[in-house]
């Protein structure tokens, strides 16, 4: 299907386009009976990207069971509603989001865990992007999935105290993470889906790049 990037047996990620050269990704996770959701993107995502791949993967999509969303923006959210509309999952954000997100059933804190898939993920808070923003962190697959909360050179994005924003890049730094995927193909590497050394430059660069901010 296109716009859809393969990661795992069980791991799609989503390039919903928003203009050229950019897009807004999410994750979808294949579990043996259910499905999960990282975020959800536009109002027609789910009708016009999730559900047509959940189909041509031979699965359904009334199996989407749980779905997190990262924080508030309308690019990872507003398809919340479609996704309701079918299926009887249940919809997550940071206890800091929720109150903008009228779709949300579940409040979550850091250090949570939420079951998406097979897969079990920490829940980590790292707000800079948004006071609620988080990433979820799969510590057997060494995978991190951080919504907007890498951004790179969009310093435009970083919407608290760049000390804030600063703190929580450290906090991903702590983790072993092989596989990290984006909501958007932020520069300096220009990409989502960063693996072996690069999760940590990507981090890295951001922090520099924060740092220089007056």
């Amino acid at each position: 299907m296109k716009d859809v990037e393969k990661i795992a047996d069980d791991l799609y990620f989503i390039k919903q386009p928003m203009r050229v050269e950019w897009f807004c990704g999410l994750t979808v996770i294949l579990g043996s009976s259910k499905v999960g959701l990282i975020d959800t993107g536009f109002e027609r995502t789910p009708v016009d990207y999730i559900f047509p791949l959940l189909q041509e993967l031979g699965r359904r999509p009334e199996e989407i069971s749980y779905v997190v969303n990262t924080h508030r923006d309308g690019d990872h959210v507003l398809g919340n509603r479609a996704i309701k509309e079918i299926t009887k999952a249940k919809i997550a954000i940071h206890e800091l989001e929720a109150e903008a997100v009228e779709t949300v059933d579940i409040k979550l804190k850091d250090e949570d865990i939420v079951e998406l898939g097979d897969r079990k993920f920490r829940v980590i808070h790292a707000p800079g992007h948004r006071p609620g923003s988080i990433c979820l962190y799969d510590n057997k697959s060494y995978t991190l999935i951080t919504g907007d909360c890498v951004c790179g050179e969009r310093t435009d994005l970083i919407r608290m105290d760049k000390e804030i924003y600063i703190d929580s890049l450290k906090k991903l730094l702590d983790l072993d993470t092989k596989v990290m995927i984006m909501s958007h193909p932020f520069k300096p590497l220009g990409k989502s889906i960063l693996v072996v050394n690069e999760p940590e430059e990507m981090i890295r660069a951001s922090i520099v790049i924060a740092k220089k901010l007056s």
